[in-house]
């Protein structure tokens, strides 16, 4: 299978996802090009200079003609031709900002993935894969010792679809074998690349109705296997994370068994932290899992069973985890002082207001 047929690259909710105005059902293989984004401020802290040297120079030949040209044919954040259909909000948003390419995904964030990281905005699944495999490649010291993947969220968005899925007629005349792989042969072919046996630990986001959790299936197949699931806006209900973790015991069992040819060893139990922080806003879901990802990777707790969170992570935070997001893209950016007319309009330099400098 194809790396552009895995990974998608773009935005999408629960609900599936839209090119040119067409509905998309979110099934693997298909692509698009769109997210969203709003405007908002924040506080006067980390402040990031951008320095003249971070220019990149201009070809210094050039006829009278080519300059002309240049003046009114190429865009000046990105110095990309455009001609005249071009000159729409559409072909900005859709401008990269970076191309990055982690082991196991490959990450195009645009302009519209990047506008997403202001305040009061939710999180795409750009920003949302970008930084999870950011923690595990850039943040996490060598030293760690931990095995760690992310798996792309598209991954769940496939999954949850296997939660509703109805009997059908042929599929009751079906052996129990046959059901298994009619419901997870695709997705056991979407991680065969690597062994899920390898790893330490292996991250799950996961996107239901708009709202961003977080799995973390920790050691898996031996006796301290458990799923850590990660949630900003717990409800009196908690009947909705656990079906999310017996769905990704389900996977993980017939993974094992089809690579195997033998049963899954240990069970997966779920394991809900008590007193996880809690979101006071509609929006700042993947603000939130994004530093429960940072937090548990670099430090985990040694006894899962008893997971206190706020005894874990007394110094939780997540006040400028926006500035720290944009900083992560600009500096992997190669062109980072280009972008520097769409990061003051992210956070308001050129208002009347004092706003944070990025």
């Amino acid at each position: 299978m194809r790396e552009d047929e895995l990974f998608r690259m773009g935005s999408y909710n629960s609900q599936g996802y839209y090119v040119d105005g067409t509905h998309i059902d979110g099934s693997i293989g298909e692509e698009d090009d769109t997210s969203s984004g709003s405007n908002d401020q924040d506080d006067d802290e980390d402040q990031m200079d951008f320095e003249e040297d971070d220019l990149e120079p201009e070809s210094s030949i050039s006829t009278e003609d080519e300059e002309e040209e240049d003046e009114e044919d190429n865009d000046e954040w990105t110095n990309q031709k455009r001609t005249d259909n071009q000159n729409s909000v559409a072909y900005y948003a859709a401008m990269e900002m970076l191309r990055i390419r982690f082991p196991f995904q490959s990450i195009a964030i645009r302009i519209s993935d990047f506008c997403c990281l202001q305040e009061k905005d939710l999180l795409n699944d750009t920003m949302i894969d970008f930084y999870l495999n950011h923690i595990v490649e850039h943040v996490l010291p060598d030293s760690s010792g931990s095995k760690v993947t992310v798996l792309p969220s598209l991954f769940w968005h496939n999954l949850s679809l296997r939660q509703h899925a109805s009997d059908s007629e042929d599929e009751k005349l079906m052996s129990d074998e046959q059901k298994m792989d009619l419901k997870f042969g695709d997705l056991h072919d979407f991680v065969a690349d690597f062994d899920l046996q390898d790893f330490d630990y292996i991250v799950v986001p996961v996107n239901e109705w708009e709202h961003w959790s977080l799995a973390v299936i920790c050691h898996p197949y031996t006796s301290k296997a458990r799923t850590v699931i990660f949630d900003s806006q717990l409800t009196a209900d908690l009947n909705n994370l656990q079906n999310m973790a017996t769905l990704i015991e389900e996977f993980m069992k017939y993974s094992y068994e089809k690579r195997t040819r033998t049963v899954m060893p240990y069970p997966l139990p779920c394991v809900l932290p008590q007193r996880m922080p809690q979101q006071t806003n509609n929006y700042d879901c993947g603000i939130f899992i994004a530093e429960f990802a940072r937090c548990f990777l670099l430090n985990p707790p040694k006894d899962l069973d008893n997971f206190d969170f706020v005894n874990e992570y007394p110094d939780f935070n997540t006040a400028n985890k926006r500035a720290e997001m944009q900083r992560a893209v600009l500096s992997l950016s190669p062109n980072r002082a280009r972008w520097r007319p769409l990061v003051e309009l992210l956070n308001g330099y050129n208002t009347a207001a004092p706003h944070r400098a990025l």
